[in-house]
């Protein structure tokens, strides 16, 4: 959960640093998409709690902020895709570590044994 949590804020701030440095692309959206990785990267080094509830967080704020952002037009296309895939890996992540708590090891598939 923390390698997942870790890698998908590293990618999340690539993708604000793409959003805030062009000169083109509205500053707003990637200084929005900064604050989804910077809480993405802490919850992914807290305590457990935070940790769990850290990708649903995360992963519908960054789809509602892509949505919003492709809704009004004021972004290029790509950014506005690459922050809603991104919305959904962190919600898939959230998904994967609600399974393995909750459904019983002999109703896992099996690559989330963890043995």
């Amino acid at each position: 959960m923390t390698l997942g949590l870790a890698t998908l804020g590293l990618f999340t701030v690539l993708l604000s640093m793409a959003a805030i440095f062009p000169v083109h692309e509205p500053k707003w959206f990637g200084f929005g998409l900064l604050a989804a990785a910077l809480c993405a990267l802490g919850g992914a080094f807290s305590g457990p709690h935070l940790r769990t509830a850290m990708p649903w967080g995360v992963g519908t704020g960054l789809a509602i902020w892509a949505l919003v952002g492709l809704g009004t037009g004021g972004i290029s296309a790509w950014l506005g895709w690459a922050a809603l895939g991104l919305g959904l890996a962190f919600l898939t992540l959230g998904l994967l570590h609600f399974m393995r708590r909750v459904v019983s090891p002999r109703r896992l598939p099996r690559f989330l044994h963890t043995s």
